[in-house]
């Protein structure tokens, strides 16, 4: 009984970890898209991205850490079943390595444009 409502507490934790990473995200993309449609300077949109990025990675990383529960004799038990862990954990890879992308895109294309490479 112990454990099942423990893992049920894990449960909640873990989508309300998930969730809060991922409203994290769309803040994140929306600073993006902002700072591409000129309403925000690029080094504005930067500087308000990173922390917001880094909560969302720090939140998603709870979700991963608090799915899995190892027992005493060593074995694991799971909080959310194995095809919902990996779909949250890709959607949640999947925005991160975009919202940086575009960041790099954002550098690079600035870069050009004062070296003249256009």
């Amino acid at each position: 009984m112990k454990d099942r409502k423990a893992m049920k507490t894990r449960r909640i934790l873990a989508i309300i970890c998930y969730t809060i990473g991922f409203c994290a995200y769309g803040a994140a993309g929306y600073v993006c898209w902002l700072s591409w449609n000129g309403t925000i300077s690029d080094k504005q949109g930067f500087l308000t991205f990173l922390p917001i990025w880094i909560v969302s990675y720090w939140f998603n990383t709870f979700f991963s850490q608090l799915v899995c529960r190892v027992k005493k004799g060593g074995s694991r038990q799971w909080a959310i079943k194995k095809r919902a862990r990996h779909v949250l954990s890709d959607i949640s890879t999947v925005l991160s390595v975009v919202l940086l992308c575009f960041w790099i895109y954002v550098y690079v294309s600035q870069y050009t444009e004062l070296l003249n490479f256009k």
